[in-house]
């Protein structure tokens, strides 16, 4: 079996493609998987037993999903992708452009989750002010964040499982 190179990948990895079909509350294949994951990350994050200072999601893709349950356990979150249009689909939900994805039935399902402890707008924001960098990071490298340096050890990093269908290209 021959992997895909990375140059396909970010020449023509179409986040917006993706997050369509794996669109949350419409019956997506992608529902069932993101209840699972969500109801885990609420119930880690909600004990306290993660905390700390920074996050660092590795690998985000195009998606927030997995760093909503943990907004309220880090001081900061870093989210990181291989991906410039990755990148670059999270930062327009940082900056509410109006074009970004509506991740708006995913931050609902969190916080019912979370006893609806806020409103779905202040999720939004707390996520929105934890998360105070989007970077491109390549694993393959001995500083995955090359040409910056993270300074210090993060009090946690986390990936969520893959577990989509690649051939969404």
């Amino acid at each position: 079996m021959e992997f895909t190179g990375g140059e396909v990948y970010q020449n023509e990895f179409d986040p917006k493609a993706y997050l369509e079909y794996f669109h949350f509350g419409e019956g997506s294949v992608e529902d069932e998987f993101l209840e699972f994951i969500l109801k885990w990350f609420c119930k880690i994050f909600t004990s306290g037993v993660l905390k700390g200072g920074t996050l660092i999601d590795i690998g985000s893709g195009p998606t927030i999903y997995q760093l909503l349950p943990a907004c309220g356990s880090f001081e900061s979150i870093i989210a990181t992708d291989y991906l410039d249009r990755n990148c670059q689909e999270i930062t327009k939900w940082l900056k509410n452009e109006p074009d970004a994805f509506d991740w708006s039935p995913v931050v609902k399902y969190v916080c019912q989750l979370e006893g609806n402890r806020e409103t779905c707008a202040e999720k939004e924001a707390k996520l929105r002010r934890s998360i105070k960098q989007v970077l491109g990071c390549d694993v393959h490298q001995s500083n995955p964040v090359a040409p910056l340096s993270l300074p210090g050890l993060p009090s946690c990093q986390m990936k969520a499982i893959i577990t989509e269908p690649i051939g969404v290209l």
